[in-house]
């Protein structure tokens, strides 16, 4: 498989994902209006942010006139798993020199992790990886803007879009990518304690309970070796 054919290989892989985010972009562009967000600024948001999680939150502490660092504190808080996400991406991008390693990293989400995770899982030669890497990522950002565009005309021309409850296309989207994830005990019972831990944490401040519960949960499953006999 040449570079040209592993962009586009990237890019086959990733339209699940795409598919589950697109009402997602649609429905950030829609609220933005309603949340009197200024659709200049929701389109900044989405063209030099680039991540979904951060956005919907930046959007209702903007709506709510929350002070700018704190808006930065919080968003930064709520996308810390993209740290560990960046330290996973080191192995399998080694050989690439630091610049493009930054440039690389805007593009990171969480759909581009797991569809370049499961395929180098599946082997994925050295020389493809950026290619690959970039057919996935291009994909998910050139939908991402597309989509913000299309939600900011519908939040504009229709009324009551803040009432539909679109907001459960977020939870489509995260669930389509944890379910492959599922396979594996230790990961089942990681999840279960996120979510135990979350759910009782769930009134502390910018969501820091939902970092305590992913960090607790991570450290008590990688103590459980007895979890690693599952079979792949």
């Amino acid at each position: 498989m040449m570079k040209r054919q592993a962009f586009f290989r990237g890019v086959v892989d990733t339209l699940p994902m795409v598919l589950a985010a697109i009402p997602f972009g649609l429905l950030f562009g829609m609220l933005a209006p309603a949340s009197g967000v200024s659709a200049w600024v929701a389109i900044c948001l989405s063209a030099l942010v680039f991540a979904g999680s951060a956005q919907y939150v930046a959007m209702g502490l903007l709506a709510a006139g929350t002070p700018a660092a704190l808006i930065v504190l919080t968003t930064f808080i709520v996308n810390l798993r993209h740290l560990l996400y960046s330290l996973a991406m080191l192995v399998p991008l080694r050989h690439l020199r630091r610049p493009k390693k930054v440039a690389l990293s805007f593009f990171l989400t969480d759909e581009t992790f797991v569809t370049f995770n499961q395929r180098l899982q599946r082997v994925l030669p050295e020389e493809q990886r950026v290619a690959y890497y970039l057919g996935s990522a291009v994909f998910m950002y050139g939908n991402w803007q597309l989509c913000t565009w299309l939600g900011l005309w519908a939040g504009s021309s229709l009324t009551g879009i803040e009432s539909l409850g679109l907001e459960f296309a977020m939870v489509t989207a995260f669930l389509a990518m944890m379910m492959p994830m599922f396979r594996h005990r230790k990961n089942i019972v990681s999840a279960v304690i996120a979510f135990v831990l979350a759910w009782f944490t769930r009134d502390w401040p910018h969501k820091t309970g939902i970092i305590f519960s992913v960090i607790v949960a991570a450290v008590v499953a990688s103590t459980l070796s007895f979890l690693e006999t599952d079979d792949d």
